[in-house]
């Protein structure tokens, strides 16, 4: 009975994902709004500012005005001046971004009412009087001209929490209701004659912060300044329809905002609000029916920020009431919309924006308008759409990774992802409406982690096997490379220029004869470990173990062109360490190994070679036979590492050598060059006798025996222990008694192997 436990589909694992994201996208508040809100702000950044509409103008409560004017809030006089000017420049309309709740104080009244008690009925000094209090009065001069001259619209202030306001009464909020009743909106078409407007999702008030009455009788119009603030704080959507009961007479009334009573005045003209049982559906203007205004079912309008403080044309207060900036600013105004606003930051009506966190709010009602007349609005993709998307996301993604190997995961989660944000933001910038980001976003990542992690898990199992079975003989890098390439697990091998390496100890079988079994497994495992890990350490491959004698090669499973580098190097720090290791060997009474190396570079075979059911990666031909040799030919040398002249080409730059002589080894034709390996470059492992031995080799080959003799008696004189030197001098021994044959090459016959 099989055990295993049966791994999950991946379309299962994905059709499970999208169905969780679809639910958790219909649950409102959604838990990653706030990470929606963020790909929104990114969108925007992308777009960069946009020039806005030259009909709007900000003129602006700044930090020049309020050093200039006095300390803030100026008094009515002022901004029945601001207006009295403005009017003067043929502004269009004027809207002002403050509101006007209290009476101002002036210190004459009290004194002008009780004269006023002092004199007689029906003078003339007692109407003059009267006439007087009326022109001094600030609030009736500022009522005075917001009823003269050009279109003015104020701003009010809805709660939309019941939260603090204890304080105020029924009959208090009746009267501010009173105050703004006449703002109330009243164009309503409706999809059915009976619809219930209290039934709808409007945004609710509960307590209004008004203007004082005169100033709202006295205005052309007025709106809410209220915006609506997400969880991260920013203004992206704006009411365009509040719902406000009154207790006093148990009826709702509606009333829409600031910036669409602006747009009524200038056009001259009534908003339309078109609602059915689900909500708003569009918002129309009577006096350019081809404009809709696109909502929610809240009667939300998306926000097209257009950019950061500043992208609106602007003039400061202060300059209004220069008279030598009067002519200068008539052109900004005229027939323009002035909006009149606090940007200074001591004044703190700052707002959170995609391009700025600390935007006036003035510059807000500016963009709603530049929305409105550029018809640069955004709305929200139905959620029908989104699902939609969220599924086929779903859908492809699963597909997608199922197919793929893990390696590519990332970079087609890459490829996906941006994909879906170059779609989403595709939609916002030629069409006008929001694609969900996030939920396809979270559906890709998910689907591609899980599935990701399955083919891990499963090729984890695969690598578990591998490392099992081949883990054992082969190097790591052998290892790797099948764990990258399993298809490798089959026979067969390629041809490919490889240094091969051997070694074998000397006297093996001698030493062997006087340990015990246990001593000489021991010793050669020691041995073999020290030994193995250099030989690993520079990338090389383990063939097998022959014996006392390491078979191995570099440059490949892994091909690097410094094969015969490493190889040379791998010689010298093995005999390095195995110089130490002898220490240590004489202080427990083991053997004192010596090792011999023969290293060859050139063609040979590498691969799997063996049957079906049981191969060993490892290396053939006659250039491996070669480094055989070579190793061997280290006891007819004295020597302890030869290598040949192909290896010695490729890394003469690495390593310090001295020529040994011109060999034809048993089984080749072809005589050639060896070196022996002396040590790597710049360390000085040059032998003391190394002149007179290279002037004797000189002597040796020209066949002057009697001086080649002397040379190399010489020196020995310096290292008794030399070996070529001992060889070459028994060598001109027999030749002065044997001379060779006149076409002698130099060329000497290895005739053992």
């Amino acid at each position: 009975m099989d055990k295993r436990k049966k791994q999950i589909p991946p379309y299962l694992t994905g059709l499970a994902i999208t169905l969780i994201v679809s639910l958790i996208y219909t649950i409102s508040p959604s838990p990653l709004t706030h990470l929606g809100y963020l790909f929104q702000n990114i969108h925007f950044q992308l777009r960069g500012p946009v020039k806005p509409n030259s009909n709007i103008v900000i003129a602006e409560i700044d930090e020049k005005s309020i050093d200039l004017l006095g300390r803030w809030p100026w008094p009515r006089s002022t901004f029945a001046k601001l207006t009295e000017n403005l009017s003067s420049l043929n502004a269009s309309v004027i809207a002002y971004d403050i509101i006007f709740s209290s009476p101002e104080k002036f210190p004459l009244k009290n004194n002008l009412i009780d004269l006023e008690k002092m004199i007689p009925e029906n003078s003339s000094a007692k109407n003059y009087l009267k006439e007087l209090l009326n022109q001094t009065n600030p609030d009736q001069m500022f009522s005075k001209t917001l009823s003269s001259g050009s279109n003015t619209v104020l701003g009010y202030f809805f709660h939309f929490s019941p939260d603090g306001l204890d304080h105020l009464t029924e009959d208090k909020r009746h009267l501010f209701f009173q105050d703004i009743k006449k703002s109330q909106f009243r164009g309503f078409l409706k999809s059915q004659a009976d619809l219930e407007l209290t039934h709808l999702p409007f945004p609710k008030a509960y307590a209004i912060e008004s203007n004082l009455a005169s100033f709202s009788d006295a205005a052309s119009g007025s709106g809410y300044l209220t915006f609506n603030v997400d969880i991260d704080g920013m203004i992206r959507r704006l009411p365009l329809m509040v719902r406000y009961h009154d207790s006093s007479t148990e009826k709702d009334f509606y009333f829409p905002p600031l910036s669409l009573r602006i747009l009524e005045t200038y056009l001259e003209g009534t908003l339309l609000f078109r609602v059915s049982e689900m909500g708003m559906e569009e918002v129309i203007m009577d006096a350019d029916e081809s404009v809709v205004i696109p909502t929610n079912s809240k009667g939300e309008l998306e926000i097209n920020h257009l950019g950061p403080r500043g992208t609106f044309n602007s003039f400061s207060i202060s300059d209004l009431l220069n008279p030598d900036y009067q002519s200068k600013l008539k052109e900004k105004v005229q027939g323009n919309i002035v909006l009149i606003g606090a940007t200074a930051t001591a004044l703190e009506d700052l707002r959170s924006t995609p391009f700025d966190p600390v935007l006036p709010g003035v510059e807000i009602h500016a963009t709603i308008l530049d929305n409105f007349f550029n018809k640069s609005f955004l709305s929200q993709a139905s959620p029908l759409f989104d699902l939609l998307l969220i599924v086929l996301t779903g859908i492809l993604c699963t597909i997608l990774y199922s197919l793929i190997k893990p390696i590519a995961g990332l970079i087609c989660w890459v490829f996906t992802s941006l994909s879906l944000f170059l779609l989403s933001h595709w939609t916002f910038m030629e069409k006008g409406f929001w694609l969900t980001d996030i939920y396809p976003f979270i559906t890709n990542t998910s689907i591609a982690a899980l599935l990701m992690i399955n083919h891990f898990i499963r090729e984890e199992k695969q690598t578990k096997f591998i490392k099992e079975i081949f883990g054992q003989y082969l190097s790591p890098r052998v290892v790797k490379d099948l764990l990258t390439d399993p298809s490798r697990l089959k026979l067969g091998g390629e041809q490919k220029e490889l240094s091969a390496f051997f070694t074998d100890l000397a006297n093996f079988t001698t030493f062997s004869e006087k340990l015990s079994a246990e001593e000489l497994v021991s010793l050669l495992n020691h041995y073999f470990t020290e030994m193995t890990d250099i030989l690993i350490k520079n990338d090389g491959t383990l063939d097998r173990y022959d014996g006392d004698a390491i078979k191995a090669f570099f440059g490949a499973p892994m091909y690097f062109k410094d094969h015969a580098k490493r190889a040379c190097w791998t010689c010298i720090e093995m005999q390095e360490r195995l110089a130490e290791l002898r220490k240590e060997y004489k202080k427990q009474g083991k053997p004192e190994l010596v090792m011999r190396v023969g290293i060859n570079t050139g063609e040979m075979v590498v691969g799997n070679i063996g049957s079906s059911t049981r191969m060993s990666y490892g290396m053939n031909g006659d250039s491996v036979n070669l480094a055989a040799r070579l190793e061997g030919a280290n006891k007819q040398y004295g020597t302890c590492a030869l290598i040949s002249e192909s290896t010695y080409q490729q890394a003469k730059d690495f390593i310090e050598v001295r020529e040994l002589d011109t060999l034809r080894v048993v089984g080749r034709a072809t005589p050639i060059k060896i070196y022996e390996l002396l040590g790597k470059k710049g360390t000085h492992n040059i032998p003391k006798a190394f002149s007179d031995y290279s002037e004797g080799l000189s002597n040796y080959k020209a066949q002057k025996w009697q001086n080649a003799i002397e040379n190399f008696k010489n020196a020995l004189k310096i290292d008794p222990n030399d070996g070529p030197s001992m060889t070459y001098l028994e060598r001109c021994k027999i030749f002065i008694e044997s001379p060779p044959k006149e076409d002698w090459d130099g060329v000497f016959n290895l005739t053992k192997k």
